[in-house]
């Protein structure tokens, strides 16, 4: 969302145990969310910047909605902070906070009464649950002390990771002894006595035997009192008595207190008692649950909720839920807590291994959050990174959160992973603290001070930090031991006085104090300091000041008093630090080198376009750090001793995800454009899908499909529509996605969306150009940014400048990219100003190779759609342009395996080479086998058998063939039904008709189909029609007996007309020849060696009224030169063969055919042949009725 206001609740609230995917939603934005109905654009100013997109989609949707009302001023809790004891901070924290939330929403709630609407007041985030509709909506949104409205959506509670069983160390659970807990009940005979903790969680089961008798409700005759010992805001239990119905809260609680004797201690402070409140309803959790169940966390209530008691608070709740995104919607509550005296125990979250993952609230400064680590002392992969609020390191610090066996709700124990199992470590401990040192109690600063110093240094900077204070491990592994061997237990007293130097006072300085107890205390901008609650005794006191000389003096502390002690500092001889600041890229520019946790008085050095600094400081040793400005790499700290001038170079780690994506930054490419614009159906938080006109890889997988946003997101899957950012990675809709710029965005006027494609294979590139769009909630500022996709595996995104500011810098917008299942993810930013005009960010993996190609039929060379392309067992499927793509881990020599239907395999040697592209076109054999006839055409007399041959070719690589009727005819046979045929090779195939049972006249139609292994035609039709004709008559002209052509069909002997039959009229004369004939006769040769001449007509009786198609062959058997022999043919009155001149035409003794139709009415036909010059001829007549034919 573009708009962070305060009380904005995030989208994301969970219970955080082993949920590797998401977190327990608080309040999600719906999966697709609408436009606008009312049109943003019209919006008035205050309802569309202070609602959530969201909550106006309801709006807009619905006759009215739920929501949530946060007002913008807070309580003044100061004097519940100066309170002296844990009671009194309650009382006087409720008091202030009660009285304001009154004053304050009383003229809002004489608004909401008025319109007679439903609505509920929560006094510890001032903030009001309203039923309504739009226009009390806007109404609301216009009033000035309102600051923001939310849209009221459940969520669903994730079940659990489960976990594996881990020895137990002497029946002690392995998580348990990890952080030495039984070292403190053994050694200081501390337990959590005397201790009261909480859960804001799903329940607990009352009845657990590792929990009963911890129950603070318990009674002494074994009967209960939940009276200010169990809340259930959302009455799924009732105030009956405590239940829980996932397990998670029980698992909590059991880790926190749980001892079910010898074989099942589960629990850090068994001596602890509890209470709860049910905050989670069954799968969900909501918002009102928790801020009821935080509230009450301050002052319990009775069963009716009513005459709260701060003095029966808890000393510390654990919250083992959040969100993803950092939204501080919770945040007064906790900082209520913490005026309260009350411990708020947190859990980061299982966003995984991403930096910058730590949402809400484990990632407010005002919580202590725990990470989680396994038996063998690793980080757990899902323990979220910091860093959090305003760049706090987070988590606080790491306990054990990976297979803890601990209660669950039907009475018997199991294992489970998570933050959440982490935190309740954290939690019990202070309960342990607070047990052994009770004047630590309510001191929540100085708890978090000890917490942090006794934790075990741990390493790791890939997010940043120094090796004892980093964004992964924060302030190391928890050990509780330590932690209460530093604890001012027994009587205490306090050290009190000032810091200077040369009589001016020294800021920030540092004293620690070594006696019976280790402890730090920290001088304000005055020098003044004030280290309470130290045991009494004899302390060495070592001082220390950013740029001073240490000094070490002595200090007596007395039980219930304050010793003044003083300190002078001399300033420390300056020094020179040089060097030079790389990257993955080379040398970085604009670096940051300055001490870790220097005061605020202390120089830093920024490195010039070589990468080179200098850097002034009082000598010393220090945790100096090297801080790109760019999130494309990490930031690099190393321990140097400056004595004298100093040359220490720095190199920058790259950030990385899981699947080897890192980035580099660039201010020197040119912007690119997109030139085709793409169409959404709203201008608002809309979706439209563009077809790739080439494959790209996205996290493995291959895509030739994307959907677009409007809010600034390419999507290869689901993609949400809408403007509510969060962190990455974060499992749901939108997944498998690049973000170049998340963020609720408009399309005002002249603006649009944009794509192209560009480049050269297998280079080529997709681009997709938001122009001139802007933030829903400042449509006034306009600007630019693109993202480029490229089949080589690579992607970038580029922004260009706008004419505002802020919004459109990034500092509310998500940028980076996710794979599909929402498990990694390389996040460049988060709601952060780190983009400016000119800038690109461009994404690559080294950890793979892609694998690219053509494949195309060996016969033609064109591509081969839809082949299957195997390699390093993954599979793609070419697309119309036969174009494959992998990416895959890097490897030596393997099969790229190429198969397609009808087409013979392929294998080819590959090697895929870490961040390169190989490029492998593949051309598959395949038959081309065909028909050289495109149909068979057969006339066959009634009662008779007629057999044509088929020639089929194959110009391809051999294969086989099968031909088959599509419908089984009985008058149609096939001779071979199949066969194999070798490359150029050709044979001949009988198809042969019977038309014994057919009546004359009619038409018999078949299919055959040529079935063979030929990719581009694997199967073609072939017609065959055998037509059953009524009348038929041949004739040999000029020849004195009968003659059966090799078809079968007979030519009668030439003779003269006579009524009811056939034959000539006009006599004419007879020729014959045995010379050789040439030419391409349509009939038996031997019909062209006779001939009949000078003949007047040829006549044919008896014929049926129809369609018919006389065949005349001819031959120029006399030797006549051209022009000596020329005629016309006349069939029923109509002109057929105009002017034939054989000679001239054909040439002498060549065969010369004619076929015509002819339309016969009156049950004769007529030929007549008219000479012009010489004498007409002819050697062969057929008239066949064709009832398949039209004349």
């Amino acid at each position: 969302m573009a708009r962070r206001t305060p009380g904005r609740r995030g989208r994301f609230a969970a219970l955080t145990a082993g949920f590797m995917a998401l977190p327990l939603l608080l309040g999600a934005a719906p999966a697709a969310v609408p436009p606008d109905p009312g049109g943003t654009e019209a919006a008035p100013p205050a309802f569309r910047d202070k609602t959530e997109p969201g909550l106006r989609a309801q709006l807009g949707s619905r006759e009215r909605a739920t929501f949530w009302v946060t007002l913008a001023e807070e309580a003044d809790s100061s004097a519940a902070r100066r309170a002296r004891d844990k009671t009194a901070k309650g009382r006087t924290l409720l008091a202030a906070k009660q009285n304001h939330a009154r004053a304050t929403q009383a003229p809002l709630k004489a608004l909401l009464d008025g319109a007679g609407v439903r609505h509920e007041s929560f006094w510890v985030t001032n903030t009001l649950k309203v039923t309504a509709d739009e226009d009390l909506a806007r109404k609301i949104a216009a009033r000035p002390e309102v600051a923001s409205l939310a849209a009221d959506d459940p969520v669903v509670l994730p079940d659990p990771l489960p976990g594996d069983g881990k020895p137990r160390v002497n029946a002690v659970e392995w998580n348990i002894d990890r952080i030495n807990a039984p070292r403190v009940w053994s050694e200081f005979g501390a337990r959590g006595e005397n201790v009261v903790v909480a859960t804001i969680d799903s329940g607990v089961q009352l009845g657990h035997p590792a929990l009963h008798d911890r129950y603070r409700g318990l009674k002494a005759d074994g009967g209960y009192d939940h009276a200010y010992n169990w809340y259930d805001p959302g009455w799924v239990c009732g105030p009956t008595k405590p239940c829980d119905n996932t397990g998670h809260g029980t698992h909590v609680m059991g880790t926190m207190v749980g001892d079910g004797g010898p074989d099942h201690t589960i629990g850090v402070a068994p001596g602890a008692t509890w209470i709860a409140a049910k905050g989670c309803e069954d799968t969900r959790c909501t918002r009102e649950s928790l801020l009821r169940s935080g509230e009450w966390m301050i002052a319990p209530t009775d069963t009716n909720g009513l005459n709260p008691r701060p003095d029966l608070a808890p000393h510390i709740v654990n919250s083992s839920w959040g969100n993803s995104s950092s939204d501080p919607w919770f945040k007064p509550v906790v900082q209520a807590w913490r005026d309260a005296g009350i411990f708020p125990a947190m859990s980061s979250g299982n966003s995984g291994s991403q930096c910058q993952a730590t949402g809400s609230p484990g990632g407010y400064a005002t919580t202590y959050s725990s990470g989680a680590f396994d038996a063998n002392n690793a980080i757990a992969s899902f323990s979220a990174r910091g860093s959090g609020e305003e760049g706090a390191i987070k988590p606080n610090l790491a306990a054990p959160g990976v297979d803890v066996r601990s209660a669950w709700s039907d009475g018997t124990y199991r294992p489970l992973s998570g933050t959440s199992m982490a935190t309740p470590h954290t939690a019990a401990t202070v309960a342990l603290i607070w047990s052994a040192a009770p004047s630590l109690r309510g001191d929540v600063a100085e708890t978090e001070r000890l917490l942090n110093r006794t934790a075990i240094d741990t390493e790791d900077l890939s997010c940043g930090g120094t090796p004892e204070r980093n964004n992964v491990w924060g302030e190391g592994r928890l050990d509780a031991h330590a932690a209460v061997s530093a604890a001012p237990r027994g009587p205490v007293g306090a050290v009190s006085g000032g810091v200077t130097s040369g009589g001016a006072p020294v800021a920030d300085a540092v004293l620690d104090f070594v006696g019976p107890v280790k402890a730090r205390a920290h001088g304000d901008a005055q020098g003044r300091y004030h280290a309470k609650r130290l045991a009494a005794g004899e302390y060495t006191v070592t001082v220390s000041g950013f740029g001073f000389t240490p000094v070490t003096g002595t200090a007596t502390v007395t039980a219930n008093g304050t010793v003044t002690r003083d300190f002078s500092l001399e300033r420390a001889p300056a020094a020179r630090l040089t060097g030079r600041v790389t990257g993955a890229s080379g040398a970085e520019r604009r670096a940051v080198v300055g001490v870790v946790d220097a005061p605020a008085s202390a120089t830093t050095a920024t490195t010039g376009a070589d990468g080179t600094f200098s850097l002034d400081l009082p000598q010393g040793t220090y945790d100096i750090s090297a801080s790109p400005d760019h999130r494309c790499a990490a930031v690099s700290t190393v321990r140097i001793e400056v004595r004298g001038n100093t040359v220490h170079d720095f190199r920058t780690p790259p950030r990385t995800d899981g699947f080897g994506t890192s980035c580099a930054v660039a201010t020197d490419v040119p912007f690119p454009r997109g030139t085709k614009p793409i169409t959404f159906p709203h201008t608002d938080r809309a979706v439209s899908t563009i077809d790739l006109p080439f494959p790209v890889p996205f996290y493995d997988r291959t895509h030739r499909s994307a959907a677009v946003s409007v809010d600034g997101m390419i999507g290869f899957s689901d993609l949400l529509h809408s403007g509510d950012n969060t962190l990455l990675p974060r499992a749901g809709v939108p997944d498998n996605a690049l973000f170049p710029y998340w963020d609720d965005l408009v399309l005002g006027a002249g603006a649009g969306v944009h794509w192209s494609a560009s480049g050269t294979a297998p280079h080529r590139e997709i681009t997709v150009e938001w122009r001139d769009v802007a933030p829903a909630s400042s449509r006034e500022m306009r600007f630019s940014f693109a993202a480029v996709i490229g089949e080589d595996g690579t992607a970038s995104f580029h922004y260009e400048n706008g004419p505002g500011a802020g919004l459109t810098n990034g500092q509310s917008a998500t940028i980076g990219v996710e794979n599909a299942t929402g498990t990694d993810a390389l996040m460049y930013s988060f709601n952060s100003s780190v983009v400016r005009g000119g800038t690109s960010v461009h994404f690559r993996t080294g950890d793979t190779a892609v694998l690219s190609g053509t494949v195309t039929d060996a016969n033609d060379g064109k591509p081969v759609a839809g082949a299957t392309v195997t390699a390093g067992g993954r599979t793609d499927t070419t697309g119309a342009d036969g174009g494959y793509l992998f990416q895959l881990a890097p490897s030596a020599a393997q099969d790229l395996a190429v198969a397609a239907p009808h087409y013979t395999a392929a294998t080819r040697q590959v090697r895929g080479e870490a961040g390169g592209v190989t490029v492998t076109d593949v051309a598959l054999g395949t038959a081309r086998i065909t028909s050289e006839a495109a149909s068979a055409h057969l006339v066959v007399p009634p009662g008779e058998r007629r057999a044509r041959d088929l020639t089929l070719t194959n110009t391809g690589s051999a294969g086989a063939y099968t031909l088959t009727e599509a419908t089984d005819e009985p008058w149609l046979t096939v001779s071979p039904v199949g066969g194999d045929l070798a490359a150029g090779g050709r044979t001949a195939v009988t198809v042969t008709a019977d038309a014994s049972g057919a009546a004359p006249g009619t038409v018999l139609t078949a299919t055959l189909k040529l079935a063979s292994d030929s990719g581009r035609k694997p199967v073609t039709d072939i017609p065959v029609t055998v037509v059953v004709p009524a009348y038929r008559t041949a004739v040999d002209a000029g020849a004195a007996r009968a003659l059966t052509d090799a078809h079968g069909d007979t030519w009668t002997p030439d003779r003269a007309y006579t009524a009811g039959s056939h034959g000539h009229l006009g006599a004419g004369t007879r020729l014959t020849t045995n010379r050789a004939l040439t030419g391409s006769p349509l009939h038996d040769p031997a019909l062209y060696r006779t001939a009949r001449q000078d003949m007047r007509e040829y006549r044919f009786d008896g014929l049926p009224t129809g369609t018919y198609q006389v065949e005349l062959g001819f031959a120029e058997l006399a030797g006549k030169r051209p022009s000596q022999r020329v005629f016309d043919v006349t069939a029923e009155g109509k002109l057929v063969v105009p002017n034939l001149d054989l000679a001239l035409e054909a040439g002498v003794r060549t065969a010369h055919d004619r076929t015509f139709t002819v339309r016969v009415t009156d049950g004769q036909l007529d030929l007549r042949f008219d000479r012009t010059a010489g004498r007409a001829l002819v050697n062969a007549i057929r008239v066949t009725h064709r009832p398949d034919l039209t004349g």
